[in-house]
């Protein structure tokens, strides 16, 4: 299974972060960011490639 990671973005824009997400696919990944979405916008990324951004807003 693919291992993801979710970028905790800090205020200044700068990733204070990061939370390993094992997910079948691209879908399942953002989903399973989403509880880490609290006060902070989160970037999911695949190796080097941006999958979504999660705003806090």
């Amino acid at each position: 299974m693919p291992d993801y990671r979710a970028y905790i973005v800090g205020g200044d824009g700068r990733f204070q972060g990061f939370e390993v997400i094992e997910a079948a696919d691209d879908e399942e990944a953002v989903n399973a960011a989403r509880k880490f979405v609290d006060g902070h916008d989160v970037e999911v990324w695949y190796l080097d490639r941006k999958v979504a951004v999660l705003s806090h807003e």
